[in-house]
């Protein structure tokens, strides 16, 4: 179920609070790159660079390196005079490397903190219950926790890339444009970045829109990004999805790092996905064994619980009403009365029941059922089961004298 960011009343995980401290910690120093960059114009008369963007943290390194070069080239020119511009020049100098360092370790610790936010957000994910869970916080945690603006999940299948769900930092874009793509095919053809994962199964950064090939439709013409990162997701050796990311509705552009970030991201989702989905499976499988198993028990209950009747008028197998007692049949021959069990045997004969038959019913062996028939034979003057059976029912055969 795709949610709109503007519409969720709660979030699973929340955002934490040292996240105000960090945001602080960059407007301080984007501050500091605006002030600096006022000041060597006032004090070298010109402007430093034009089309500068002090909006962005991503390009403040580069506009205090093009600052200090502003700077460095001016000493030059002064040949050794000092003067007063020449002091305040030097002053700015410092002041401008001193900057450089502090955005230099602010820029690795952003890299090493959303890193552990990448890994953090995984392992949150790692606890929710089902696989519907595990995608509806995806793109969640990509922009509240990995420093994205927008992310955007895919199913891919067949060639054909359909997106599927998004979370925006800007609620309001996803009425105003997502919901109309969602589960529209788009053909993976060409050499767009979508249509090269399906083969190369990497990350890419796609830095600047209007000079890459790319599926305009959706990328710039409905998202407008000017910029964006994408990832597959992996089922084994296949692609079956894609992770779509940039900073939009913020100026800055995608750099490497955004790939790598997003990389490691889709990496652990794809094996998160993978387990949870053969977990719902084992669970569904464990209960259907668990269906079949009590049903056996409750069968063999009911067989336990019932007698077998074995008398002449009932079929082979059939279960009697009242358990009756075998006795022994008056042969009157030579060999004597029959015993139980071979009275037992000759009533299952009379019924029709083969040899294996009464073994199974008597549980007994079918070489122990032989050996009773041919005692029974034998106690009955009888050459054959025929002549067993008519003689303990009173019917007279041929060869009897009767």
């Amino acid at each position: 179920m795709t949610v709109p960011a503007g519409e969720r009343r709660h979030s699973m995980f929340p955002i934490p609070a040292g996240d105000r401290g960090w945001r602080r910690r960059e407007r301080e120093l984007g501050d500091r790159v605006a002030f600096l960059h006022g000041e060597v114009r006032d004090a070298l008369g010109i402007e430093p660079s034009r089309g500068t963007v002090l909006t962005s943290s991503a390009s403040w390194t580069e506009v205090v390196s093009d600052l200090a070069q502003l700077c460095v080239d001016r000493l030059r020119a002064m040949a050794g005079h000092a003067d007063e511009t020449g002091l305040r020049t030097c002053l700015l100098l410092l002041d401008l490397h001193e900057l450089a360092f502090d955005l230099g370790r602010h820029e690795r610790d952003r890299r090493t903190r959303r890193l552990a936010a990448c890994s953090e957000g995984l392992a949150r994910m790692r606890v929710l219950p089902h696989s519907t869970d595990l995608l509806d916080h995806a793109c969640e945690e990509l922009v509240r926790r990995c420093g994205f603006g927008r992310a955007v999940l895919s199913r891919v299948d067949d060639g054909v890339w359909r997106p599927w769900m998004a979370y925006f930092s800007n609620g309001d874009e996803f009425e105003s444009w997502f919901t109309g793509w969602v589960d529209q095919p788009i053909r993976l053809e060409g050499r767009t970045p979508e249509t090269r994962l399906l083969t190369e199964c990497r990350p890419v950064a796609v830095y600047d829109t209007a000079n890459a090939v790319v599926h305009r439709s959706i990328i710039v013409d409905s998202g407008r990004s000017d910029s964006y990162v994408v990832a597959p997701l992996m089922h084994g050796t296949s692609v079956v999805g894609f992770l779509h990311a940039d900073h939009h509705p913020a100026s800055r552009r995608v750099d490497d790092f955004d790939r790598d970030v997003l990389w490691a991201f889709a990496e652990g989702f794809s094996h998160l996905y993978e387990r949870i989905v053969l977990a719902e499976r084992l669970r569904t499988q464990r209960d259907q064994a668990r269906e079949i198993l009590s049903s056996a028990v409750e069968s063999v209950s009911d067989f336990c619980d019932a007698s077998i009747d074995f008398s002449p008028h009932a079929a082979v197998g059939a279960m009697p009403r009242t358990p009756v007692a075998p006795h022994p049949f008056a042969t009157g021959h030579p060999g004597g009365e029959l015993t139980a069990r071979e009275s037992e045997v000759l009533e299952l004969m009379v019924a029709g029941a083969t040899n294996g038959a009464i073994a199974e019913t008597l549980v007994i062996s079918e070489d122990t059922v032989k050996s009773h028939v041919k005692h029974i034979l034998r106690k009955l003057g009888a050459a054959n089961r025929s002549q067993a059976i008519a003689r303990s029912l009173g019917i007279a055969v041929h060869g009897d004298g009767v």
